[in-house]
């Protein structure tokens, strides 16, 4: 065949395939086939499908359709937006089909589309209430071309997507500046996705596989998900199985994520578990399966790490029945911290400073609040075990048991008040000179306010309390706090043999803070109280109130009474510069070198009035070498301190000076005591 022939064969061949394009590009209906569309979308959605613009069909070896200004909206919401705008639509057209006037569509891009979640029918339903339809768009009407989707890739350009988390709430918007949707298959395969763009002024991207849109249409199989996520340092993943995808029902999904700050990823994500904002809780990582079961959207098998150890970590391990509303907690909690301040931060509340803690426990829900059970737990040099439940409405409560094997509240210390931390609260003027005046009571504010930070309600239980160098064996007591008082009650200790109770009060609801102690001790053992070289034993009662909010002002508004015996008491020491050893030589010139102090018994009897202690023939000590009576005054308000001593053939000294440096003299006239007949005289009544 010749080269001509063929030539002409080719030429008429295209010529052919020409006219029929033109054809097939004239007989296209744009009113026609908008009609056709939009009768097919509310057979399948009970949506409304509208355009601005004509459909048209633009011929070439690559024919394009286009839509302009497409919407689709809520027939029943009629002044509200559209659900769905796109402000352009272009369509790939399969030359070979459109030739015999079938549009087969490969590749679709959407320009500016919006999208309003919120707008979206729930569960799955239609906007007229019933199922969700598969989009059927074969056999059409006469004259109109058929429709069919045999995309291999969709692409989408600057789109939009805004809802709001409730009613009330801000809208969030969320801008898409390129993403691709491409099927591995022509016909019911998987679709890779990846979007990039920005939310809330960071910018994300995102990547993964889902499943194809016929089996998202019908909802015959379960949808498969699986995508990958980043935004601000965080990164999640998802992957599973939407058993009913249209009606959001079925979810099985394994969720883990990882990041620098959760409360930023829970905020980005409007979690209705959060219903207030999350404090900063520092890096995490978490994983845990999304499930839908019974109905209630919750968490399983979940394995979390969150914070640092120089606030709080925690490590949690269970489930969360129900996320909206938050119900159904049971975790199981581990928790290491170098100190109370993360802790505090976390739940909002002015937690005493403490050393470092290590817990382990079950968190569940508690009326109002959260439970803690199965507690063990340090804290400092501290041990706790028992149960805790904290209730956040009306306003913060801590209640339950704990008991210690050891309790040491030095450990424990009042958070600073905001006066003494706050730069921008007015200070009082000091002199730019100290005043060195001997004094050893202070000024410093004694942190009351925190008692009206939270209130409590605790009982607690110690086989060993360390109050300094002095240690209480089963101590017990209950402590309440609320109504601006803490209140410390039914306290109940151990000294050796002997045994300790009282209760005690501060009272912040008056102009001044008050304080109120009452205790009482029988039958103790004076070796228990951690002094190097003390022994005997001895009672003693004490009930004692003053008003300040700090040590000088308590001190000097002390008012109540003390009384004390003490029986075979002695006390060793060695230095013979000692206050105590140079008293005795004062009282005993001619008796020998003691290496200590030693008394049968020992009786004191002190009053206090606005802080003026008397001891008006209250101190007297019956000892070997004869019986010595002490008498005089110790005035808290300046702290002076003005006691007489007489002792064995008329020997006597003074003690004057400072309550933080007392010195002997030997001036004025000899003082007048007398001493009771039987030495000590009769003992102080025991309390009851």
């Amino acid at each position: 065949m010749k080269f001509a022939t063929v030539a002409k064969m080719a030429i008429a061949a295209i010529l052919v395939v020409v006219v029929a394009l033109i054809a097939a590009g004239k007989s296209l209906d744009s009113n026609a086939y908008k009609a056709f569309l939009s009768e097919r979308i509310k057979a399948s959605t009970g949506l409304d499908l509208g355009f601005s613009g004509p459909i048209k069909l633009k011929l070439g070896l690559a024919p394009q359709l286009s839509f302009t200004g497409l919407s689709l909206s809520n027939p029943h919401t009629p002044k509200a937006p559209p659900l769905l705008f796109v402000d352009r639509i272009e369509a790939r057209v399969a030359l070979m089909p459109l030739i015999f006037r079938q549009l087969q569509l490969e590749q679709m891009v959407l320009i500016r589309p919006t999208l309003r979640l919120e707008q979206i029918p729930a569960s799955g339903k239609a906007a007229d209430g019933e199922p969700v339809k598969p989009l059927d768009l074969g056999q059409p009407p006469a004259k109109i071309a058929i429709t069919r989707l045999a995309l291999g890739e969709v692409r989408v350009e600057d789109a939009v997507v805004l809802w709001r988390a409730t009613p009330k709430a801000p809208e969030s918007r969320l801008l898409v500046g390129k993403a691709r949707v491409q099927p591995d298959l022509l016909v019911g395969g998987p679709m890779s996705i990846q979007a990039e763009g920005n939310w809330d002024g960071s910018d994300f991207d995102l990547a993964g596989i889902v499943g194809s849109p016929h089996v998202l249409m019908a909802g015959s199989k379960p949808y498969p998900v699986q995508i990958k996520g980043a935004i601000d340092g965080a990164v999640v993943v998802i992957k599973g199985n939407i058993a009913e995808p249209l009606a959001v029902k079925g979810i099985d999904i394994a969720i883990s994520a990882q990041g620098d700050e959760l409360a930023e990823l829970v905020k980005r994500l409007n979690l209705p578990a959060a219903e207030s904002p999350l404090p900063a809780i520092g890096p995490y990582k978490l994983s845990a399966r999304l499930t839908d079961t019974g109905g209630t959207l919750g968490l399983a098998e979940i394995d979390a790490v969150l914070g640092k150890r120089d606030a709080v970590l925690l490590n949690l391990k269970g489930t969360i029945r129900a996320l909206a509303p938050l119900s159904g907690v049971d975790l199981a909690v581990l928790a290491e911290a170098e100190g109370l301040s993360g802790v505090s931060r976390l739940l909002a509340l002015d937690l005493p400073g403490a050393g470092p803690l290590k817990l382990s426990a079950r968190l569940t829900e508690a009326e109002s609040g959260w439970r803690l059970a199965g507690i063990k737990s340090t804290l400092g040099h501290s041990d706790f075990a028992g149960e805790l439940a904290l209730a956040t409405y009306p306003r913060p409560r801590l209640f339950g048991r704990l008991a210690s094997q050891t309790l040491v509240p030095g450990d424990f210390s009042l958070p600073q008040t905001r006066s003494a931390t706050d730069p921008t609260r007015a200070q009082p003027q000091r002199p730019s000179i100290a005043v060195a005046d001997g004094r050893v009571l202070g000024l410093t504010p004694l942190g009351f306010e925190a008692i009206n930070a939270f209130d409590l309600d605790l009982s607690l239980a110690a086989t060993r309390l360390q109050l300094g160098p002095l240690a209480l064996g089963d101590a017990t007591g209950e402590i309440h706090m609320g109504g601006a008082k803490l209140v410390v009650q039914a306290f109940t200790a151990r000294l050796g043999d002997g045994k300790l109770q009282g209760q005690g009060r501060i009272d912040l609801s008056g102009r001044s803070p008050s304080l109120a102690l009452k205790l009482g001790g029988t039958g103790l053992d004076l070796g228990h109280l951690g002094i190097e070289g003390l022994s005997g034993h001895a009672e003693f009662s004490l009930d004692a109130h003053s008003q300040g909010a700090n040590p000088r002002a308590l001190a000097g508004s002390l008012d109540g009474a003390f009384t004390a015996g003490l029986s075979d008491a002695a006390l060793a020491t060695s230095d013979p510069d000692s206050l105590a050893h140079r008293l005795l030589r004062a009282l005993d010139p001619q008796g020998e070198a003691s290496p200590g102090l030693a008394s049968r018994c020992t009786q004191v009897r002190l009053a206090a009035k606005g802080g003026l202690i008397s001891a008006d023939r209250g101190l007297t000590s019956e000892t070997a070498q004869g019986t010595i009576a002490g008498a005089g005054t110790i005035d808290l308000r300046t702290e002076a301190i003005e006691l007489a001593f007489t002792g064995r053939n008329g020997a006597w000294t003074r003690i004057k000076g400072m309550l933080g440096a007392p010195v002997l003299v030997n001036d004025g006239t000899p003082p007048r005591l007398t001493t009771p007949p039987s030495g000590c005289g009769a003992p102080p009544a025991r309390r009851r």
